[in-house]
């Protein structure tokens, strides 16, 4: 048996070369055939159509108040404007996600009677359209809802024009129905919020009305209008009374050095004195007359000052109160009829006039490249297996 004998070191490079060229009309025909089969097979495979829209939440505008503002996570501003703006289009991008609008999509746009949709139940269909949509949050605070719907294999007819149409109906369906849930969504939280703060201005208009009972009644029993202007009205009078009696109490003391006390000047200064101690001590303990129904002992007006202050800052804290839950149940009421978008839309999707795949360029060049790599591989393979081949 002869050894084998191959090309040389020096011989390998022209040799390949020999041999690429022997194939080369082979290599154009495998080109030319796995062009025509790929661009064939690129006619009759799905074409999927691509449509998107941009929408971002609406500004918060810091100072408004309201009860359903407090109780809400995400419109409470506190200073950090970024944030707040990425959790609110975080917060939209889970309700894109959520079953419930993937259902609104499908019923506003009546998706099952597409045939893209057609014979799925409610899982299938929610599974099948969360897989089409697309959506990324972006660090402005802006969402792109993306939608790609393929027409099945042999897109003849009408099928590319449907595709693309409902393409870009279902991007726009995610906002309508975005912005429907969430207009249901504050209203709802508006009502329940208001109906709560009529059941507290409820019962403490009823708090009020008890403390203004217990008010009146107080001041019947200790015979108050006005404390202070009572009190102010006593102490002027006790003053006055207990000036003239020191007045009256001296002039007895002079009297009493130069007369004898039973004398006619002494008795009679005697007489005024005991009448206007009589008078001071009636102010004391409450007016000068029975019939006086306003006046107030004094040794009582410290406690009664306590406790009708006590009253008064009850019932004004009450009252305070019962304002400010008017004014939230108003705002709550506005919000609740309020009707403008809680959604702002940055682009609508439209229609798109090429389809995103399957890109013929693309085939065809990845086919070319695939064909190439073989031929490259397979030329040497087949000169050696040929020349061990001669060499038996």
């Amino acid at each position: 048996m002869n050894e084998p004998t191959g090309p040389t070191e020096e011989q390998e490079p022209m040799y390949l070369l020999a041999a690429y060229r022997t194939y080369r009309g082979t290599y154009v025909k495998v080109c030319v055939v796995a062009l025509v089969v790929v661009i064939g097979f690129s006619f009759i495979m799905p074409y999927t159509y691509k449509s998107g829209t941009t929408i971002m939440p609406p500004e918060q505008k810091t100072g408004a108040g309201g009860l359903s503002s407090l109780m809400q996570a995400a419109p409470i501003s506190i200073g950090l404007g970024g944030a707040e703006s990425n959790r609110g289009s975080l917060l939209f991008a889970e309700i894109l996600r959520s079953r419930t609008l993937l259902l609104g999509v499908a019923d506003t746009l009546k998706l099952r009677e597409t045939p893209f949709f057609n014979d799925m139940n409610d899982e299938e269909l929610v599974k099948d359209l969360d897989s089409r949509i697309a959506v990324d949050t972006r660090k402005t605070g802006t969402i792109s809802v993306d939608v790609q719907i393929s027409t099945g294999w042999f897109p003849f007819g009408d099928k590319t024009t449907l595709a693309a149409k409902t393409a870009a109906d279902v991007a726009n369906a995610c906002r309508v129905v975005l912005d429907r849930l969430n207009r249901e969504k504050t209203v709802t939280q508006a009502r329940r919020s208001r109906q709560y703060i009529e059941r507290v201005i409820a019962s403490n208009r009823a708090l009020i009305d008890s403390l203004q009972a217990v008010q009146e009644k107080f001041q019947k029993e200790n015979k108050i209008i006005a404390l202070d202007e009572q009190m102010m009205a006593i102490v002027q009078n006790a003053v006055m009374v207990g000036t003239e009696l020191a007045k009256a109490e001296l002039e007895l003391a002079m009297v009493q050095q130069d007369f004898q006390p039973s004398s006619q000047q002494t008795i009679l200064l005697q007489r005024k004195v005991e009448a206007l101690r009589t008078q001071y001590d009636k102010v004391q303990r409450g007016g000068l007359v029975q019939t006086d129904g306003f006046s107030i002992p004094l040794e009582n007006v410290p406690a009664l000052t306590r406790t009708y202050t006590n009253l008064l800052r009850d019932l004004k804290i009450k009252e305070q109160l019962n304002a400010y839950l008017e004014t939230q149940r108003m705002q709550e009421l506005i919000q609740e009829a309020k009707d403008t978008p809680t959604v702002v839309e940055l682009d609508a999707a439209v229609v798109p006039l090429k389809r995103a795949s399957p890109s013929r360029v693309l085939m065809a060049a990845l086919t070319l490249l695939l064909v190439t790599m073989g031929f490259a591989a397979w030329v040497p393979l087949s000169a050696v297996l040929r020349s061990r081949k001669a060499t038996v």
